[in-house]
C-alpha cells in the first residue's frame, strides 16, 4: 500500500494555497491560484477542485493515496454544514455550500475551519505555538484574523462559526470604515487591505508619490508590496500607514493580553513580511496599553512557517478529522 496524504487548502481573499502534507507534517508538493473572490462561487470551486484532482493524480503516479482534504476559509462559517456563512473578503462565497460539494466532487471527506484557527493549528503541530501553552494567533493578509490557543489546545468557542476575530475588535470608534461594516475595527488599521486603501486615499488628496506608485494606483494595481516598497524608500505617509499598523496591534493585543491573563502572540500572514516597519510601533504600544503585565514579560513571536502556516494546519485539521478528535467532514 502506498503513502498516505492530506490536501491542506488556504482560501483567501487573494490567493487559493495548497499543500501536500503526510501525517508527520512532511511537505510534498505545493500550489497557487488565484482566489476569484469577486467572481461566482462556481468559479472558485471548479479551479479548487481541478487543483486538488491535480494533486491526487500525482499521487497515484507514484501508488500515494489522498484521504481528505482540510479548509482554512475567512470569515463566519456554519462547519456542520460546510458553509461560508459571511467573509468580509470572499463576499460571493456567502450561503455556498463549500465542503459538500468538494467532498462530492472528490469522493474524500473534507474538513473545514476559519483561516485564523489553522493558522493555529499549523503553529501548533510544526511551528512556534509548539513551545508556549497558552497563546494568541494573528494573521496579516487581505484582513486581519484571530485564533486563540489554551492550554495547548485551539480554542473553538461556542461553535457559533466564529472565534478569535481579532480582526474585528474594534480600536478607534472613529477610525476608518472596514468591510465588516463596522467603523475602527483593528483590520480597517492592520490589514493588506488598509495599507492599499490608506495610500489610494493619500493620492487622491494629493500627497506627492513616485511615478511607479501613482501608475500603480491608477491601474488600480496596487498592492501591500507596493506600500512597502514606498515605505522603505521613505515615503511619509506609506511610514504612517505601517506606524498606525503596528499601534493598532500593540492596542487589540494588549487589552486582550490584559482580558486573558496571557503574554505570548504568534503573527503570521503575507503583511507580516513588513514585519520591521510596524513591530516597533507595536511593542512601544504594549510598553502602556497592558498595564496589569509588565512590558519585559511579552512576548511577540514571528511565525518561521511563513505563508505556508495555514497549509500546515489545514492539514493538520483533516488528518484530525480522519480520526475523530476534530472538525466535522460534509
Amino acid at each position: 500500500m502506498g503513502k498516505a496524504y492530506c490536501i491542506g487548502v488556504d482560501i483567501g481573499g487573494t490567493f487559493i494555497k495548497m499543500g501536500l502534507f503526510d501525517e508527520k507534517g512532511e511537505k510534498y508538493a505545493l500550489e497557487r491560484l488565484p482566489s476569484q473572490a469577486l467572481g461566482p462561487p462556481e468559479s472558485l470551486l471548479e479551479n479548487l477542485v481541478q487543483a486538488c484532482r491535480n494533486l491526487m493524480e500525482a499521487r497515484r503516479a507514484d501508488e500515494g493515496r489522498v484521504l481528505a482534504v482540510g479548509l482554512g476559509v475567512a470569515g463566519k462559517l456554519d462547519i456542520p454544514e460546510g458553509r461560508v456563512v459571511f467573509s468580509p473578503n470572499l463576499p460571493n462565497m456567502a450561503g455556498f455550500p463549500l465542503a459538500p460539494r468538494l467532498k462530492d466532487a472528490l469522493g474524500i471527506p473534507v474538513f473545514m475551519e476559519n483561516d485564523a484557527n489553522v493558522f493555529g493549528l499549523g503553529e501548533l503541530w510544526a511551528g512556534q505555538g509548539r513551545h508556549a501553552a497558552n497563546w494568541i494567533g494573528v494573521t496579516l493578509g487581505t484582513g486581519v484574523g484571530g485564533c486563540l490557543v489554551a492550554g495547548g489546545s485551539l480554542w473553538l468557542g461556542d461553535g457559533l462559526g466564529f472565534v478569535g476575530e481579532i480582526g474585528h475588535v474594534i480600536v478607534d470608534p472613529h477610525g476608518p470604515p472596514c468591510a465588516c461594516g463596522q467603523t475602527g475595527c483593528l483590520e480597517a488599521h492592520a490589514s493588506g487591505s488598509a495599507l492599499t486603501r490608506g495610500m489610494t486615499q493619500a493620492f487622491q488628496e494629493g500627497s506627492p508619490m513616485p511615478s511607479w506608485l501613482r501608475e500603480a494606483i491608477a491601474s488600480q494595481s496596487l498592492t501591500p508590496e507596493h506600500v512597502d516598497k514606498a515605505a522603505r524608500a521613505g515615503h511619509p505617509h506609506a511610514l504612517d500607514l505601517f506606524r498606525r499598523m503596528g499601534w493598532a496591534l500593540g492596542l487589540a493585543l494588549g487589552n486582550l493580553f490584559t482580558f486573558l491573563g496571557i503574554q505570548t502572540a504568534i503573527v503570521g500572514g503575507g503583511v507580516s513580511e513588513a514585519w520591521d516597519l510596524f513591530f516597533p510601533h507595536l511593542m512601544e504600544t504594549l510598553k502602556t496599553t497592558p498595564r496589569m503585565l509588565h512590558p519585559t514579560k511579552i512576548r511577540i513571536y514571528r511565525t518561521h512557517l511563513g505563508s505556508l502556516a495555514p497549509l500546515y494546519g489545514a492539514a493538520r485539521l483533516a488528518w484530525q478529522g480522519l480520526q475523530g478528535r476534530l472538525g466535522n467532514s460534509s
